[in-house]
């Protein structure tokens, strides 16, 4: 709390320690600045009729040591976006490219990529598919790109050097939920995150 004694005039700071008094009368005037219970503050002043003075008061108070504060994402959109790609990738399920990965790798094609991750490419009449480890032998994985659902045979249209970030799941069970498929089977999922 501000308060000019003479004027009978005070205020309460924001939460900055901002304050702002006006239309007091012009003359020495004692200023007080409470803190709490306890006068931290007094000093006089002399304010003139039309002129602002501005007063800067350092209070000193012991600090108080907060605990850290931890912000987590709990909605769908956030876990279908890049933010949950570094979740997931806590979790130890699949194996993740992060950007600092694909960098290195460029020049590759996504098709080169899923290779060196194990992902088999089968490529019949001109169209790419990539093939999880299901029961079912020729099963094909499921396509991801932000979050959208694609047709597997995207996977030709698309570089390392335009991902941030690349999801492989080769197995159904390790797929997380958000991105599982409807209708179940056994295959694997693909997840890819642009980088524009």
């Amino acid at each position: 709390m501000v308060a000019v004694r003479g004027a009978r005039a005070f205020g309460v700071s924001d939460s900055a320690g901002a304050f702002a008094l006006a239309g007091l009368p012009p003359g020495r005037q004692t200023v007080r600045i409470l803190y709490g219970d306890s006068l931290s503050y007094e000093s006089e002043i002399t304010l003139k009729r039309g002129r602002t003075l501005t007063l800067s008061v350092l209070v000193d108070v012991n600090a108080v040591q907060l605990s850290p504060i931890v912000v987590e994402a709990r909605s769908l959109l956030a876990q279908r976006s890049l933010a949950g790609f570094y979740e997931r990738k806590k979790w130890g399920f699949g194996r993740f490219y992060t950007p600092a990965d694909l960098d290195r790798r460029r020049a590759l094609s996504l098709r080169t990529l899923l290779n060196e991750s194990g992902v088999q490419v089968s490529c019949r009449r001109g169209h790419c598919v990539p093939l999880g480890r299901g029961v079912a032998r020729g099963c094909v994985m499921a396509l991801f790109l932000d979050g959208m659902r694609l047709p597997p045979d995207d996977i030709e249209t698309l570089w390392v050097d335009e991902l941030a970030g690349v999801e492989v799941y080769k197995h159904e069970v390790e797929v997380p939920i958000e991105f599982q498929t409807p209708s179940g089977g056994d295959c694997g999922a693909i997840l890819l995150w642009s980088r524009y």
